[in-house]
């Protein structure tokens, strides 16, 4: 593959993530009732991303979170978000591309992989603590924790599920980073 058919492909990968993780988040989600915050599983989408897109996963993670609060109404969640969404993707691409240094060959589930899930979970737990306490109150920022939990611990099992699913139709040989 070219030089130019390689960053063709990362960038209309990272375009399709960041529209996925953006669907999944925006418009498959429940309301908290507190500070406009809601409960998502796109979370899941930025994991994949990770284990699929190396460091693109990070553009598409940040993108795709950011527009999601836009187009969910609650805009105003939008820089925090892309932040943190973006740092989401990071124990997922560094820890597949240490399994793939290691094995020669890249895998969306494997031991290096799974763990990330809680690494990345907290990410969100304490990236939103820390700005929904600056933007409203830590009292009700701490009152969020467990939808934030919910939300990492669901977008996990997604993700484990999925990434299963794609392991087993063997994806990973069709993207190139």
């Amino acid at each position: 593959m070219s030089k130019n058919s390689k960053k063709v492909q990362q960038l209309c990968l990272t375009g399709l993530m960041a529209a996925i993780i953006c669907v999944f988040t925006a418009f498959i989600k429940v309301n908290t009732g507190i500070n406009n915050g809601y409960v998502h599983f796109g979370d899941s989408m930025i994991y994949l991303a990770g284990a699929l897109l190396g460091p693109w996963a990070s553009l598409a993670a940040a993108i795709g979170g950011a527009l999601a609060d836009v187009l969910a109404g609650a805009p105003q969640w939008a820089p925090a978000t892309a932040i943190i969404k973006a740092l989401n993707a990071v124990p997922f691409f560094v820890m597949a591309g240490l399994y793939k240094k290691k094995h020669g060959t890249r895998k969306i589930i494997s031991w290096y992989t799974i763990p990330m899930v809680v690494v990345s979970g907290a990410i969100s737990v304490f990236g939103y603590l820390i700005a929904e306490g600056l933007m409203y109150s830590f009292p009700s920022a701490w009152a969020s924790v467990p939808f934030t939990i919910i939300q990492a611990v669901g977008s996990a099992l997604i993700f484990i599920v999925l990434g299963l699913a794609l392991d087993a139709a063997k994806i990973t040989k069709y993207i190139n980073w």
